[in-house]
């Protein structure tokens, strides 16, 4: 207590502080405050995440549950929090009673506070791999659901710790690096948790059926949420327009994988193919450089590419 007494008379006077630098006591008592305060914050941060996360589990189990805490975080967040009346929380409910009544919107915060939870066991974690299965446990979970979540697309695909659950309960800045921050993030899903540990020679057989998966995934999703009857009979539904042009585009990242993961032979066979049966395919010159790059020993270059 009289070192940390100490520290602070040091500190009283800028002027003093400033004429000259610190001494060995000096830092070692700064060192041992910063410790204290560090450990008192990895504490609360800890405590806040249990809290949190218990509310969370518990709300996921019903549809009902999900509501009822959605609106007490509404009421905390953009009511309490901003000391407005209990009367505007109530005129809100009413006003906003047929999108938060609907049955979708009650099923989508259940998937959402399942993805919000594994989002903070994630930022706990140095190894996000490891939930991979976890990940696409809820991604499918969704896919199931996807007739009932119709019109839900919007919230499934914002970022779970922006959510007003995540508000209320003070964990909005957990979000781990690297990690997808909204369960219909197909792509990053795969890309950053699923398919990086399978890149090696010995996991070739796993690599090809994760990639099989997302393209399964990605395709379900434009077919159950895309409009097959469009007015402009010219154009086509997305989901036809993707069979056609992203689930090849797809098909060929996957190839591409597969020959820089360790199957340079039995890749290139399948390219090979893949531009015998596509060579009118608009990315067939892009597929045919990166092609000839890899046979020559070089990178294939996509995300250059992709971005052009």
């Amino acid at each position: 207590m009289k070192r940390l007494a100490a520290l602070a008379l040091l500190f009283a006077s800028p002027a003093l502080a400033e004429e000259k630098p610190l001494s060995d006591i000096d830092r070692e008592l700064l060192l041992e405050k910063l410790k204290e305060i560090q450990e008192t914050s990895n504490s609360t941060v800890k405590g806040r995440f249990g809290v949190a996360l218990a509310a969370f589990k518990k709300a996921r189990e019903s549809d009902a549950a999900a509501h009822d805490l959605y609106l007490n975080c509404i009421e905390k967040v953009r009511f309490e929090d901003e000391a407005r009346k209990t009367s505007e929380f109530r005129d809100w409910k009413k006003r906003h009673k047929d999108r938060t009544d609907s049955a979708g919107f009650r099923l989508a915060l259940r998937h959402q506070l399942n993805w919000l939870v594994l989002s903070l066991e994630a930022a706990q974690l140095e190894d996000l791999t490891s939930l991979s299965g976890q990940s696409i446990s809820v991604l499918e979970a969704i896919l199931r659901d996807a007739e009932k979540l119709k019109g839900q697309e919007r919230l499934l695909s914002s970022p779970a710790l922006s959510s007003i659950f995540a508000d209320a309960y003070g964990v909005n800045n957990a979000k781990p690096s690297g990690w997808p921050d909204a369960p219909l993030k197909i792509d990053e899903i795969y890309e950053m948790i699923v398919l990086p540990p399978l890149r090696t020679p010995d996991s070739l057989d796993a690599l090809r059926k994760g990639w099989l998966k997302r393209i399964e995934h990605e395709g379900l999703l434009l077919e159950k949420w895309t409009d097959g009857g469009n007015a402009d009979k010219d154009r086509k539904p997305a989901f036809d327009k993707w069979l056609v042009e992203g689930r090849k585009d797809l098909l060929w990242a996957m190839e591409v994988d597969l020959f820089q993961s360790g199957d340079q032979r039995g890749a290139a066979i399948r390219m090979l193919e893949h531009l015998k049966k596509d060579l009118t395919h608009k990315s067939a010159p892009r597929w045919i450089s990166q092609f000839t790059r890899l046979v020559e020993g070089g990178p294939a270059e996509l995300e250059e590419e992709e971005t052009e």
